[in-house]
């Protein structure tokens, strides 16, 4: 019995050890395969009571509307970082950007992933692949449990 606590106790140590070393490198490994970097200079105007403007985006972002993994830059009149102060909408192309002064036109730099079009051409390539890591982790766990089933059947008899 103690034989087979120990060695139950190595496959899940073994499983633990490959999952926090690998699983960091190989999440950004499809993270750069899945998306491609893009860099836009939209331009807007506020009107007379209006404090935010809306530009629309060339491509479809990659990430999701909760974490948008983008930098946005207002470039004129001023330079200001307004990453904090904008929002992409749910159709992942339309950004909305607040805290901006009535009767201004202004110019901005956005840099954000879309997803590259190998990828997209491929059906749901791209689902599998933003879900890649905890695909991953599911996969790691059945190992381990059909890894530490067996050992215990086997050395029980």
């Amino acid at each position: 019995m103690f034989r087979t606590s120990i060695i139950g106790l190595f496959i899940v140590g073994f499983g633990f050890v490959i999952l926090t070393v690998m699983l960091p490198s190989i999440s950004t490994q499809v993270n750069s395969l899945r998306t491609d970097s893009v860099s836009e200079t939209p331009s807007c105007a506020t009107g007379n009571a209006e404090v935010s403007c809306v530009v629309n985006l060339q491509h479809e972002s990659a990430y999701e509307t909760s974490n948008p993994n983008w930098t946005v830059q207002e470039t004129s009149p001023s330079s200001t970082t307004r990453t904090s102060q904008s929002v992409l909408g749910s159709n992942l192309q339309q950004v909305t950007i607040s805290g901006l002064s009535p009767n201004v036109t202004y110019a901005f730099q956005i840099d954000y992933f879309k997803v590259d079009a190998s990828v997209q051409s491929a059906s749901h390539l791209d689902s599998l692949l933003k879900r890649f890591s905890f695909v991953l982790v599911l996969g790691l766990l059945l190992i381990m449990v059909i890894g530490v089933s067996k050992s215990y059947a086997m050395y029980a008899q």
